[in-house]
């Protein structure tokens, strides 16, 4: 993958190390069970989406607490599951016009002190392995998708609310191809599931030594190393940037009702964990803290169910920050 911009590397690399190992572990065990909220034991790509969105985030925040404890950072995660994704339009090299979902899951971490607010974010398709090890990314809208991500042509959203056209993510900061990556679910293991990511470039056919994802949430919140993630700070004002802000408004304003998954009644797409909590003599329990220039989470919620209109995107966000 190319290489990315550093953000912050405020964690000791055998913490990185660490959390990257225990959320691998966190994100292992719901993909084989689910989450608290389903009804089975996930076997498709929305199932998997919503264990790790909805039972992950948790899971990990229960690995990383005593891991950050004492560093003298807040770290907290929300995760959010969404059956749709944005719907994207664009026109290929040969002047013909696809359509086709933007991503399955976007991973957003946002570092703040004082002043000062960074973002790094990246995009995931998610696809299902089709055979132990084996990846073989065929299909129309498949194709379509891998068109978007190894070349990122100029893309319209369809959905009105989003209120963007001819986006262009190859201008501005950090590597293009780290926008989006291919998230593979390998379900034919003998073990378990696993969850590897995959540059989109060249397109993915064996999973091989290839970052699972828990180890690339954990170097997104590092921030240090090239290949996880992209720079997004909103005051970019990149193509990329905002359109990663808008993901997150449009997402956070909404709540989610999918019966397969979740049964009949309806539940909020979001969760939230509070992973790493620093303590201070006298201080006591710190949560983030929002300040200067920065902009953005947590936004409120509005709950309500899904009714046919645009509904956002399943969303992994990491907020860190100093005490």
């Amino acid at each position: 993958m190319p290489t990315g911009t550093k953000t912050h590397g405020l964690l000791p690399r055998d913490v990185v190390v660490a959390m990257a190992s225990t959320a691998n572990k966190a994100i292992d065990n719901v993909l084989l069970v689910g989450s608290h909220a389903m009804l089975s034991p996930p076997r498709n790509e929305a199932g998997f989406i919503a264990a790790v969105t909805l039972g992950g985030i948790k899971e990990i925040a229960k690995a990383w607490r005593p891991l950050c404890d004492g560093l003298s950072l807040t770290l907290d995660l929300s995760g959010v599951f969404c059956h749709a994704a944005p719907l994207v339009k664009f026109t290929d090299a040969k002047r013909r016009l696809w359509r086709c979902e933007l991503a399955d899951l976007l991973i957003v971490v946002d570092f703040g002190s004082t002043g000062s607010f960074i973002r790094r974010a990246a995009l995931v398709q998610a696809k299902m392995a089709r055979a132990a090890e084996r990846v073989s990314l065929s299909g129309t809208s498949t194709q379509v998708q891998l068109n978007l991500y190894q070349n990122w042509h100029k893309f319209d959203f369809e959905e009105a609310v989003y209120g963007m056209s001819q986006v262009d993510f190859t201008k501005g900061r950090g590597g293009i191809s780290d926008s989006g990556t291919i998230g593979v679910i390998d379900r034919h293991l003998k073990t378990q599931p696993v969850w590897t990511q995959h540059a989109a470039s060249p397109a993915p056919a064996i999973i091989l030594n290839q970052p699972r994802l828990g180890e690339f949430i954990a170097e997104m919140v590092d921030g240090t190393r090239s290949g996880f993630g992209r720079l997004a700070t909103p005051k970019l004002q990149t193509d990329w940037s905002k359109v990663v802000e808008r993901l997150l408004e449009v997402t956070y304003g909404r709540a989610f009702h999918h019966k397969p998954t979740l049964g009949p009644t309806g539940a909020p797409r979001g969760v939230h964990a509070v992973a790493c909590l620093s303590f201070r003599p006298g201080a006591g329990l710190m949560s983030a803290i929002w300040g200067g220039s920065m902009k953005g989470p947590p936004y409120d919620f509005e709950t309500r169910e899904d009714d046919g209109q645009p509904s956002g995107i399943s969303v992994v966000h990491i907020c860190i920050g100093p005490i």
